[in-house]
């Protein structure tokens, strides 16, 4: 018999009866997966129901860095930016994969080595291919 304050809340035999089911673990996941949502959804919800609602013309108008905004807020932007982040975020996150790679590299097979290779030489590829269709110069 287990000793301590899980005895003595006698917490251990609801434990044991709860695992002796087959689908026991699914129902607590099930129990967690609702929690979660619930402690996701409960401060949208209560600032929903709870908030102050005064609609105006001021505070429905677009706001930037304590100025009035000039003109219309929707400005459509050039493709190239887009580009540009995307290729950014890309080469970024080479650095994650190539980074734990690099640290265990001496006890790497050469599959490993092989398969990293491969990995740079489609990253090259790409950012050639950025290079060759302009995304990389900035207008």
């Amino acid at each position: 018999m287990p000793s301590g304050l899980l005895s003595t809340l006698n917490i251990v035999p609801i434990l044991a009866s709860v695992t002796s089911e087959p689908y026991s673990a699914y129902l607590l996941l099930g129990v967690m997966i609702l929690l979660a949502a619930g402690f996701a959804c409960a401060p949208l919800i209560l600032s929903a129901i709870l908030a102050p609602k005064k609609p105006g013309e001021i505070k429905e108008s677009a706001f930037e860095c304590g100025l009035e905004s000039k003109g219309d807020p929707w400005v459509q932007f050039k493709v190239q930016y887009y580009l540009y982040a995307l290729a950014f975020v890309i080469f970024d996150i080479e650095v994650i994969f190539i980074y734990p790679w690099a640290v265990a590299f001496t006890g790497l097979s050469f599959g490993a080595f092989l398969a990293m290779g491969i990995f740079i030489l489609l990253l090259a590829e790409s950012l050639i291919y950025l290079w060759i269709k302009g995304v990389l110069t900035w207008k």
